[in-house]
């Protein structure tokens, strides 16, 4: 199933942190302490971030990253296509390719497909700002 890999989870964390004070700029170590990863690794992902348009990257002393779009604009597909891929379904998520497809488990497929589609349907439905929001007990 679906596990983020380490780019995916660090832009969470980023925009996770950049979105708690929109105005302020908050430079990669500052993040990277915060979660205990790499500081190279954070500044790398929040550098692809500003390409995408997500984050704007303040050069100089006092220098970072500050969030451009509101975080309730931004989704975890958003963030999932941009460090996952940009074709997350594949043909036959059973399957190896060297693998023939039997009627059999073309019917194990169909299930782990549907499986996939609602985690991408649940991404595009989980924002940054969901993730902000406080929890509720019901």
């Amino acid at each position: 199933m679906f596990k983020p890999n380490k780019s995916t989870r660090y832009a969470i964390y980023a925009l996770l942190e950049l979105s708690q004070n929109p105005g302020k700029i908050l430079s990669a170590g500052e993040i990277a302490k915060k979660y205990n990863v790499s500081e190279h690794h954070v500044a790398k992902v929040l550098q692809q971030l500003a390409r995408e348009g997500l984050v704007r990257s303040v050069r100089g002393a006092g220098g970072g990253f500050q969030i451009l779009r509101s975080p309730s604009s931004i989704t975890l597909w958003d963030v999932v296509q941009i460090f996952e891929g940009r074709d997350p379904l594949r043909p036959c998520v059973f399957l190896e390719d060297q693998e023939t497809c039997l009627k059999e488990i073309c019917q194990i497929a169909d299930i782990f497909r549907e499986i996939e589609e609602q985690i991408h349907y649940t991404l595009r439905s989980i924002t940054i700002a969901t993730l902000l929001a406080p929890k509720k007990l019901i």
